[in-house]
Protein backbone atom coordinates (compact mmCIF):
# COMPACT_ATOMS: atom_id res chain seq x y z
CA UNK A 1 0.00 0.00 0.00
CA UNK A 2 1.81 3.34 -1.25
CA UNK A 3 1.26 6.44 0.84
CA UNK A 4 -1.03 9.21 0.21
CA UNK A 5 0.67 11.59 -2.51
CA UNK A 6 2.33 14.19 -0.32
CA UNK A 7 2.57 12.26 3.10
CA UNK A 8 6.26 11.87 2.52
CA UNK A 9 7.18 15.69 3.09
CA UNK A 10 4.09 16.44 5.78
CA UNK A 11 5.78 13.04 7.35
CA UNK A 12 9.38 14.42 7.26
CA UNK A 13 8.49 17.75 8.11
CA UNK A 14 6.76 16.90 11.37
CA UNK A 15 9.41 14.33 12.69
CA UNK A 16 11.85 17.50 12.20
CA UNK A 17 9.84 19.54 14.37
CA UNK A 18 9.55 16.00 16.63
CA UNK A 19 13.47 15.85 17.23
CA UNK A 20 13.96 19.68 17.76
CA UNK A 21 11.81 19.67 21.12
CA UNK A 22 11.30 16.87 23.72
CA UNK A 23 8.63 18.44 25.11
CA UNK A 24 5.72 18.39 22.84
CA UNK A 25 4.38 21.96 24.70
CA UNK A 26 7.23 23.53 23.15
CA UNK A 27 7.14 22.02 19.72
CA UNK A 28 3.27 22.48 19.36
CA UNK A 29 3.66 26.22 17.19
CA UNK A 30 6.34 24.34 14.86
CA UNK A 31 4.03 21.38 14.45
CA UNK A 32 1.00 23.46 13.47
CA UNK A 33 3.27 25.30 10.65
CA UNK A 34 4.43 22.17 9.41
CA UNK A 35 0.84 20.54 9.17
CA UNK A 36 -0.09 23.71 7.41
CA UNK A 37 2.02 23.04 5.07
CA UNK A 38 0.52 20.41 4.13
CA UNK A 39 -3.10 20.28 5.14
CA UNK A 40 -6.42 22.99 6.07
CA UNK A 41 -5.28 22.95 9.74
CA UNK A 42 -6.65 25.81 11.58
CA UNK A 43 -5.28 24.53 15.22
CA UNK A 44 -4.58 21.63 17.17
CA UNK A 45 -4.78 19.80 20.49
CA UNK A 46 -2.83 17.03 22.10
CA UNK A 47 -4.38 15.26 25.35
CA UNK A 48 -2.51 12.60 27.19
CA UNK A 49 -4.88 9.71 28.22
CA UNK A 50 -4.20 8.79 32.50
CA UNK A 51 -5.69 5.32 32.53
CA UNK A 52 -6.18 5.83 36.12
CA UNK A 53 -8.30 8.49 36.63
CA UNK A 54 -9.64 7.74 32.92
CA UNK A 55 -8.97 11.46 31.87
CA UNK A 56 -7.84 13.49 28.66
CA UNK A 57 -5.32 16.22 29.71
CA UNK A 58 -4.16 18.83 27.49
CA UNK A 59 -0.60 18.94 27.23
CA UNK A 60 -0.04 21.38 24.12
CA UNK A 61 -2.06 23.23 21.34
CA UNK A 62 -1.67 25.58 18.80
CA UNK A 63 -3.72 28.06 16.59
CA UNK A 64 -7.12 27.82 17.03
CA UNK A 65 -6.49 24.86 19.08
CA UNK A 66 -6.87 27.05 22.53
CA UNK A 67 -10.35 26.76 21.69
CA UNK A 68 -10.37 23.31 21.95
CA UNK A 69 -8.07 22.75 24.79
CA UNK A 70 -10.87 25.68 26.82
CA UNK A 71 -14.18 23.17 25.60
CA UNK A 72 -14.41 20.50 28.92
CA UNK A 73 -14.57 16.68 27.27
CA UNK A 74 -16.79 14.43 28.76
CA UNK A 75 -15.02 11.52 30.57
CA UNK A 76 -14.64 9.07 28.08
CA UNK A 77 -15.52 5.19 28.57
CA UNK A 78 -11.75 3.44 29.09
CA UNK A 79 -12.33 0.23 27.19
CA UNK A 80 -14.09 2.27 24.24
CA UNK A 81 -11.17 4.32 23.98
CA UNK A 82 -9.04 1.72 24.71
CA UNK A 83 -10.61 -0.18 21.64
CA UNK A 84 -10.63 2.98 19.94
CA UNK A 85 -6.39 3.09 20.17
CA UNK A 86 -5.74 -0.35 19.63
CA UNK A 87 -7.71 0.01 16.16
CA UNK A 88 -5.27 2.34 14.47
CA UNK A 89 -7.89 3.62 12.51
CA UNK A 90 -8.58 8.16 12.33
CA UNK A 91 -12.40 9.12 12.68
CA UNK A 92 -13.65 12.56 11.41
CA UNK A 93 -17.04 13.87 12.54
CA UNK A 94 -18.96 17.71 12.81
CA UNK A 95 -18.98 18.58 16.35
CA UNK A 96 -23.05 18.16 16.11
CA UNK A 97 -22.56 14.51 14.25
CA UNK A 98 -24.44 12.06 16.02
CA UNK A 99 -21.04 9.23 16.11
CA UNK A 100 -20.51 7.61 19.10
CA UNK A 101 -17.12 8.80 19.35
CA UNK A 102 -17.91 12.31 18.67
CA UNK A 103 -19.96 12.31 21.70
CA UNK A 104 -17.00 11.52 23.42
CA UNK A 105 -14.46 14.11 22.42
CA UNK A 106 -16.14 17.18 21.26
CA UNK A 107 -18.91 19.19 22.70
CA UNK A 108 -21.53 21.86 21.30
CA UNK A 109 -18.78 24.30 22.76
CA UNK A 110 -16.22 23.62 19.79
CA UNK A 111 -16.59 25.08 16.35
CA UNK A 112 -15.96 23.74 12.63
CA UNK A 113 -14.92 20.33 11.64
CA UNK A 114 -13.13 18.21 14.38
CA UNK A 115 -10.78 15.69 13.72
CA UNK A 116 -8.96 13.22 16.01
CA UNK A 117 -5.94 10.42 15.71
CA UNK A 118 -5.89 8.14 18.60
CA UNK A 119 -2.12 8.34 19.34
CA UNK A 120 -0.14 4.78 20.76
CA UNK A 121 -1.22 1.72 20.87
CA UNK A 122 -2.49 0.85 24.06
CA UNK A 123 -3.72 4.02 23.96
CA UNK A 124 -1.69 7.08 25.37
CA UNK A 125 -3.22 10.21 23.95
CA UNK A 126 -5.56 12.01 21.31
CA UNK A 127 -4.54 14.12 19.02
CA UNK A 128 -7.48 17.02 18.15
CA UNK A 129 -7.03 18.84 14.34
CA UNK A 130 -9.29 21.79 13.80
CA UNK A 131 -10.48 22.27 10.12
CA UNK A 132 -12.56 21.03 7.07
CA UNK A 133 -10.09 17.44 7.02
CA UNK A 134 -12.73 15.27 6.01
CA UNK A 135 -11.05 14.70 2.50
CA UNK A 136 -7.61 13.64 4.19
CA UNK A 137 -8.41 11.02 6.41
CA UNK A 138 -5.61 8.61 5.22
CA UNK A 139 -2.82 10.95 5.49
CA UNK A 140 -4.23 12.26 8.55
CA UNK A 141 -4.01 8.07 9.55
CA UNK A 142 -0.13 8.45 9.04
CA UNK A 143 0.41 11.40 11.61
CA UNK A 144 -0.64 9.39 14.91
CA UNK A 145 3.14 8.05 14.44
CA UNK A 146 4.90 10.71 15.07
CA UNK A 147 2.64 12.21 17.19
CA UNK A 148 3.01 9.10 19.47
CA UNK A 149 6.73 9.58 19.46
CA UNK A 150 6.25 13.15 20.30
CA UNK A 151 3.78 12.47 23.12
CA UNK A 152 5.96 9.15 24.90
CA UNK A 153 8.75 11.59 24.71
CA UNK A 154 6.79 14.60 26.84
CA UNK A 155 6.17 11.71 29.36
CA UNK A 156 9.47 10.52 29.77
CA UNK A 157 11.17 13.73 30.27
CA UNK A 158 8.35 14.53 32.76
CA UNK A 159 8.96 11.63 34.51
CA UNK A 160 12.49 12.08 34.44
CA UNK A 161 11.77 15.44 35.89
CA UNK A 162 9.69 14.05 39.06
CA UNK A 163 12.34 11.55 39.40
CA UNK A 164 14.96 13.79 39.88
CA UNK A 165 12.84 15.97 42.14
CA UNK A 166 12.18 13.23 44.43
CA UNK A 167 16.20 12.61 44.12
CA UNK A 168 16.47 15.91 45.36
CA UNK A 169 14.15 16.23 47.98
CA UNK A 170 15.82 12.85 49.44
CA UNK A 171 18.60 13.90 49.22
CA UNK A 172 17.95 17.34 51.54
CA UNK A 173 15.93 15.06 54.10
CA UNK A 174 19.06 13.05 54.62
CA UNK A 175 21.40 16.40 54.61
CA UNK A 176 18.91 17.75 56.96
CA UNK A 177 19.16 13.77 59.23
CA UNK A 178 22.72 14.24 59.08
CA UNK A 179 22.65 18.22 60.15
CA UNK A 180 25.04 18.76 56.92
CA UNK A 181 25.29 21.31 54.05
CA UNK A 182 26.82 19.27 51.53
CA UNK A 183 27.55 15.46 51.35
CA UNK A 184 31.41 16.35 50.89
CA UNK A 185 31.67 18.61 54.07
CA UNK A 186 35.06 19.09 55.17
CA UNK A 187 36.67 15.96 57.06
CA UNK A 188 37.71 17.70 60.65
CA UNK A 189 41.14 17.36 61.45
CA UNK A 190 42.36 16.57 57.80
CA UNK A 191 45.25 19.03 58.38
CA UNK A 192 45.67 17.56 61.57
CA UNK A 193 45.22 14.61 63.19
CA UNK A 194 44.34 12.88 59.92
CA UNK A 195 46.59 14.64 57.58
CA UNK A 196 48.77 11.17 57.03
CA UNK A 197 45.65 9.71 56.66
CA UNK A 198 44.29 12.32 53.79
CA UNK A 199 47.67 11.97 52.23
CA UNK A 200 47.10 8.67 51.61
CA UNK A 201 43.50 9.07 50.52
CA UNK A 202 45.02 11.37 48.17
CA UNK A 203 47.96 9.44 46.67
CA UNK A 204 45.33 6.07 45.73
CA UNK A 205 41.56 7.91 45.12
CA UNK A 206 42.44 8.48 41.29
CA UNK A 207 43.26 4.86 40.48
CA UNK A 208 41.15 1.80 41.16
CA UNK A 209 43.29 -0.30 43.14
CA UNK A 210 41.21 -1.74 46.31
CA UNK A 211 41.77 -0.12 49.73
CA UNK A 212 41.19 -1.51 53.05
CA UNK A 213 40.54 0.53 55.89
CA UNK A 214 41.67 -0.07 59.16
CA UNK A 215 40.72 0.92 62.52
CA UNK A 216 38.46 0.93 65.47
CA UNK A 217 35.43 0.80 65.72
CA UNK A 218 33.41 4.90 65.54
CA UNK A 219 37.32 6.10 64.60
CA UNK A 220 35.39 7.64 61.33
CA UNK A 221 36.27 4.91 58.27
CA UNK A 222 33.06 5.39 56.62
CA UNK A 223 33.93 8.96 56.28
CA UNK A 224 37.39 8.35 55.05
CA UNK A 225 35.87 5.70 52.30
CA UNK A 226 33.38 8.55 51.08
CA UNK A 227 36.60 11.04 50.66
CA UNK A 228 38.10 8.39 48.67
CA UNK A 229 34.98 8.01 46.36
CA UNK A 230 34.67 11.97 46.44
CA UNK A 231 37.86 12.16 44.60
CA UNK A 232 37.99 9.17 42.32
CA UNK A 233 37.02 9.13 39.04
CA UNK A 234 34.07 7.70 40.16
CA UNK A 235 32.40 10.46 42.30
CA UNK A 236 29.56 10.73 39.78
CA UNK A 237 28.59 7.30 40.32
CA UNK A 238 27.37 5.42 43.26
CA UNK A 239 28.56 5.24 46.46
CA UNK A 240 26.97 2.11 48.52
CA UNK A 241 27.89 1.12 51.87
CA UNK A 242 26.88 -2.82 52.44
CA UNK A 243 27.70 -3.73 56.67
CA UNK A 244 28.78 -6.93 56.51
CA UNK A 245 27.96 -8.07 59.45
CA UNK A 246 24.58 -6.82 59.75
CA UNK A 247 23.91 -9.76 57.03
CA UNK A 248 22.55 -12.71 57.72
CA UNK A 249 24.70 -15.92 56.86
CA UNK A 250 22.19 -17.72 54.45
CA UNK A 251 21.28 -14.14 52.85
CA UNK A 252 24.94 -12.81 52.25
CA UNK A 253 25.18 -14.09 48.62
CA UNK A 254 21.92 -12.76 47.67
CA UNK A 255 22.87 -9.33 49.33
CA UNK A 256 25.58 -8.85 47.93
CA UNK A 257 25.54 -10.42 43.98
CA UNK A 258 21.75 -10.61 43.51
CA UNK A 259 19.44 -13.71 42.90
CA UNK A 260 16.67 -14.63 40.42
CA UNK A 261 12.70 -15.49 40.64
CA UNK A 262 12.49 -18.45 42.37
CA UNK A 263 16.18 -19.21 42.78
CA UNK A 264 15.12 -20.19 46.43
CA UNK A 265 12.01 -19.70 48.77
CA UNK A 266 10.58 -16.49 48.99
CA UNK A 267 12.51 -15.34 45.79
CA UNK A 268 9.71 -14.08 44.18
CA UNK A 269 11.32 -11.38 41.66
CA UNK A 270 14.67 -11.03 40.04
CA UNK A 271 16.96 -8.66 43.01
CA UNK A 272 19.98 -7.06 41.55
CA UNK A 273 22.54 -7.41 44.28
CA UNK A 274 24.83 -4.46 45.34
CA UNK A 275 27.81 -4.97 42.91
CA UNK A 276 25.28 -4.34 40.40
CA UNK A 277 23.53 -1.69 42.30
CA UNK A 278 26.81 0.12 42.57
CA UNK A 279 27.79 -0.75 38.56
CA UNK A 280 30.41 2.48 37.60
CA UNK A 281 30.71 3.61 40.96
CA UNK A 282 32.54 2.69 44.82
CA UNK A 283 31.31 -0.44 46.84
CA UNK A 284 31.50 -0.27 50.58
CA UNK A 285 32.23 -3.54 52.45
CA UNK A 286 32.06 -2.40 56.04
CA UNK A 287 33.39 -5.29 58.56
CA UNK A 288 34.77 -7.32 55.62
CA UNK A 289 35.63 -9.36 58.04
CA UNK A 290 32.77 -10.91 59.00
CA UNK A 291 31.68 -12.54 55.62
CA UNK A 292 31.63 -16.09 55.78
CA UNK A 293 33.98 -18.63 53.87
CA UNK A 294 31.42 -19.19 50.96
CA UNK A 295 30.80 -15.50 50.00
CA UNK A 296 34.63 -14.84 50.49
CA UNK A 297 34.96 -17.21 47.51
CA UNK A 298 32.80 -15.51 45.14
CA UNK A 299 34.47 -12.07 46.59
CA UNK A 300 37.57 -12.90 45.12
CA UNK A 301 36.31 -14.14 41.77
CA UNK A 302 34.59 -10.89 41.24
CA UNK A 303 37.26 -8.92 42.22
CA UNK A 304 40.22 -11.22 40.15
CA UNK A 305 37.34 -11.47 37.05
CA UNK A 306 35.41 -8.50 37.81
CA UNK A 307 32.11 -10.61 36.90
CA UNK A 308 29.32 -11.37 39.30
CA UNK A 309 26.37 -14.35 38.96
CA UNK A 310 22.93 -14.00 40.49
CA UNK A 311 22.11 -16.74 42.82
CA UNK A 312 19.87 -19.35 40.67
CA UNK A 313 21.30 -17.56 37.51
CA UNK A 314 23.22 -18.88 34.63
CA UNK A 315 24.47 -15.46 33.21
CA UNK A 316 27.76 -13.60 33.62
CA UNK A 317 27.36 -10.24 34.50
CA UNK A 318 30.55 -7.60 33.69
CA UNK A 319 30.49 -5.18 36.76
CA UNK A 320 32.69 -2.00 37.43
CA UNK A 321 33.35 -1.53 41.02
CA UNK A 322 35.78 0.24 42.89
CA UNK A 323 36.16 -2.16 46.12
CA UNK A 324 36.79 -0.22 49.28
CA UNK A 325 36.93 -2.58 52.77
CA UNK A 326 36.76 -2.12 56.29
CA UNK A 327 37.39 -3.45 59.82
CA UNK A 328 38.06 -3.02 62.93
CA UNK A 329 39.69 -6.47 63.56
CA UNK A 330 43.01 -8.02 63.68
CA UNK A 331 42.95 -9.99 59.78
CA UNK A 332 46.43 -10.36 60.52
CA UNK A 333 45.74 -12.95 62.82
CA UNK A 334 42.20 -14.17 61.36
CA UNK A 335 44.49 -15.35 57.94
CA UNK A 336 47.19 -16.78 59.98
CA UNK A 337 44.16 -18.71 61.84
CA UNK A 338 42.54 -19.87 58.86
CA UNK A 339 39.55 -17.58 59.69
CA UNK A 340 39.73 -15.26 56.26
CA UNK A 341 40.85 -16.36 53.51
CA UNK A 342 44.88 -15.31 52.82
CA UNK A 343 44.36 -15.04 48.76
CA UNK A 344 41.52 -12.40 49.73
CA UNK A 345 43.46 -10.60 52.09
CA UNK A 346 46.16 -9.89 49.40
CA UNK A 347 43.72 -8.76 47.05
CA UNK A 348 41.41 -6.44 48.93
CA UNK A 349 44.68 -4.94 51.18
CA UNK A 350 46.22 -3.41 48.34
CA UNK A 351 46.69 -0.49 50.10
CA UNK A 352 46.16 -0.78 52.89
CA UNK A 353 44.97 3.09 55.02
CA UNK A 354 44.94 2.91 59.36
CA UNK A 355 42.86 5.48 60.83
CA UNK A 356 44.28 6.81 64.30
CA UNK A 357 42.00 6.52 67.60
CA UNK A 358 40.53 9.57 68.80
CA UNK A 359 42.88 8.94 71.82
CA UNK A 360 45.37 9.12 69.62
CA UNK A 361 44.74 12.88 67.84
CA UNK A 362 43.47 14.83 70.93
CA UNK A 363 44.21 17.55 69.17
CA UNK A 364 41.39 17.34 67.20
CA UNK A 365 39.05 17.10 69.86
CA UNK A 366 37.92 20.80 70.23
CA UNK A 367 36.95 20.79 66.87
CA UNK A 368 34.92 17.69 66.47
CA UNK A 369 32.98 19.08 69.73
CA UNK A 370 32.39 22.62 68.21
CA UNK A 371 30.92 20.72 65.23
CA UNK A 372 29.25 17.99 66.96
CA UNK A 373 27.65 20.74 69.87
CA UNK A 374 26.58 23.41 66.74
CA UNK A 375 24.74 20.19 65.04
CA UNK A 376 22.71 19.14 67.91
CA UNK A 377 21.83 22.68 69.00
CA UNK A 378 20.42 23.48 65.62
CA UNK A 379 18.80 19.74 65.15
CA UNK A 380 17.34 19.55 69.33
CA UNK A 381 16.65 23.69 70.13
CA UNK A 382 16.48 25.37 66.47
CA UNK A 383 20.05 27.04 67.19
CA UNK A 384 23.76 25.77 67.68
CA UNK A 385 25.31 25.63 71.15
CA UNK A 386 28.73 27.04 72.02
CA UNK A 387 31.74 24.80 73.51
CA UNK A 388 33.92 26.42 76.39
CA UNK A 389 37.65 25.95 77.71
CA UNK A 390 36.52 24.25 80.35
CA UNK A 391 34.20 21.19 78.22
CA UNK A 392 37.19 20.99 75.76
CA UNK A 393 39.81 19.95 78.95
CA UNK A 394 37.29 18.03 80.59
CA UNK A 395 36.41 16.03 76.76
CA UNK A 396 40.38 15.57 76.31
CA UNK A 397 41.37 14.34 79.32
CA UNK A 398 38.39 11.20 78.52
CA UNK A 399 39.92 7.97 76.68
CA UNK A 400 37.31 7.30 74.09
CA UNK A 401 36.77 3.86 73.62
CA UNK A 402 33.96 4.45 71.21
CA UNK A 403 36.22 6.67 69.47
CA UNK A 404 34.37 9.84 67.05
CA UNK A 405 30.88 8.24 67.23
CA UNK A 406 31.01 8.34 71.12
CA UNK A 407 32.15 11.84 71.29
CA UNK A 408 29.05 12.96 69.22
CA UNK A 409 27.09 10.85 71.15
CA UNK A 410 28.68 12.63 74.37
CA UNK A 411 27.78 15.89 73.19
CA UNK A 412 24.26 15.41 72.22
CA UNK A 413 23.69 13.54 75.87
CA UNK A 414 25.39 16.88 76.83
CA UNK A 415 22.95 19.44 75.13
CA UNK A 416 19.92 17.84 75.92
CA UNK A 417 21.78 17.66 79.67
CA UNK A 418 22.11 21.36 79.00
CA UNK A 419 18.38 21.87 78.26
CA UNK A 420 19.95 24.03 74.93
CA UNK A 421 21.59 26.88 76.93
CA UNK A 422 25.18 25.22 77.25
CA UNK A 423 26.68 21.33 77.36
CA UNK A 424 26.79 19.34 80.72
CA UNK A 425 29.83 17.49 79.51
CA UNK A 426 30.63 16.62 83.50
CA UNK A 427 27.22 14.77 83.89
CA UNK A 428 27.14 13.50 80.04
CA UNK A 429 30.39 11.77 80.62
CA UNK A 430 29.19 10.08 84.02
CA UNK A 431 28.67 10.48 87.92
CA UNK A 432 32.57 9.55 87.65
CA UNK A 433 34.85 12.10 86.10
CA UNK A 434 37.50 9.97 86.03
CA UNK A 435 38.82 8.60 82.46
CA UNK A 436 39.28 4.96 81.65
CA UNK A 437 42.89 3.57 82.64
CA UNK A 438 44.71 3.13 79.62
CA UNK A 439 46.91 0.20 77.98
CA UNK A 440 45.36 -2.73 79.80
CA UNK A 441 42.58 -3.61 82.47
CA UNK A 442 40.66 -1.77 84.57
CA UNK A 443 37.26 -0.42 84.67
CA UNK A 444 35.26 0.75 81.65
CA UNK A 445 34.93 4.42 81.38
CA UNK A 446 31.07 5.45 82.47
CA UNK A 447 28.68 5.91 79.24
CA UNK A 448 30.58 3.45 77.17
CA UNK A 449 29.27 -0.09 75.82
CA UNK A 450 31.28 -1.96 78.53
CA UNK A 451 29.83 0.21 80.99
CA UNK A 452 26.48 0.22 80.36
CA UNK A 453 26.41 -3.73 80.21
CA UNK A 454 27.97 -5.25 83.08
CA UNK A 455 27.84 -8.18 84.58
CA UNK A 456 28.54 -11.62 82.41
CA UNK A 457 32.29 -11.28 80.23
CA UNK A 458 33.67 -8.85 82.64
CA UNK A 459 36.53 -10.74 84.88
CA UNK A 460 39.58 -11.53 82.65
CA UNK A 461 39.46 -15.11 83.84
CA UNK A 462 35.88 -16.10 82.73
CA UNK A 463 36.49 -14.68 79.44
CA UNK A 464 39.77 -16.98 78.74
CA UNK A 465 37.92 -19.76 80.16
CA UNK A 466 35.07 -19.37 77.59
CA UNK A 467 37.33 -18.84 74.78
CA UNK A 468 38.92 -22.38 75.85
CA UNK A 469 35.36 -23.63 75.57
CA UNK A 470 34.69 -22.72 72.46
CA UNK A 471 38.17 -23.03 71.02
CA UNK A 472 38.28 -19.83 70.46
CA UNK A 473 35.44 -18.84 68.48
CA UNK A 474 33.53 -15.64 69.50
CA UNK A 475 29.96 -15.29 67.46
CA UNK A 476 27.62 -17.81 66.52
CA UNK A 477 25.52 -20.29 69.01
CA UNK A 478 28.57 -22.06 70.08
CA UNK A 479 30.85 -18.87 70.35
CA UNK A 480 32.14 -17.42 73.93
CA UNK A 481 29.70 -14.40 73.25
CA UNK A 482 26.94 -16.83 73.52
CA UNK A 483 28.19 -18.27 76.16
CA UNK A 484 29.37 -15.30 78.16
CA UNK A 485 25.82 -13.68 77.55
CA UNK A 486 26.84 -10.21 76.06
CA UNK A 487 27.05 -9.25 72.10
CA UNK A 488 29.89 -10.35 70.37
CA UNK A 489 30.69 -6.63 69.56
CA UNK A 490 31.00 -6.15 73.43
CA UNK A 491 33.22 -8.99 74.12
CA UNK A 492 35.50 -7.63 71.35
CA UNK A 493 36.03 -4.36 72.72
CA UNK A 494 36.46 -6.13 76.70
CA UNK A 495 38.71 -8.30 74.93
CA UNK A 496 41.04 -5.54 73.60
CA UNK A 497 40.83 -3.20 76.85
CA UNK A 498 41.95 -6.07 78.54
CA UNK A 499 44.85 -7.31 75.80
CA UNK A 500 43.22 -11.04 75.34
CA UNK A 501 43.99 -12.39 72.17
CA UNK A 502 41.39 -14.41 71.00
CA UNK A 503 43.59 -16.42 68.21
CA UNK A 504 45.85 -18.20 71.55
CA UNK A 505 42.64 -20.49 71.91
CA UNK A 506 42.15 -21.68 68.03
CA UNK A 507 42.68 -25.20 67.55
CA UNK A 508 45.59 -25.63 64.91
CA UNK A 509 46.15 -28.71 62.79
Amino acid sequence: MFPAPGTAELLRDVLLEVCQHLEIGEAAPGLLAALQRSLPVTGLAVRRWDAQRSTLETVAVAGEGDTLARVALPTPHRDTLVRWGESRLPYAWHSRGESALSRLLVSEAARGPIAAIPLGSPLCGVLVLQGPLHGELDRLADLAVPFSVALENDQRVHELRRLRETAEGDRAALLRRLDRQDVSEAIVGASTGLAEVMRRVAQVAPTDAPVLILGETGSGKEVVARALHERSRRANGPFLRVNCGAIPTELVDSELFGHEKGAFTGAVAQRKGWFERADGGTLFLDEVAELPSAAQVRLLRVLQDGTVQRVGGQATLQVDVRLVAATHREMGAMVRVGDFRQDLWYRISVFPISLPALRERRDDIAALAETFAARAGVRLFGRPIGVTAADVDRLRGWDWPGNVRELAAVIERAAILGNGHGLDVATALGPVGVPAARGGGGAPAPGTTAAVEPGAGDDPAEIRAALARCLGRIEGPFGAAAALGVNPHTLRARMRRLGIEWGEYRVRG
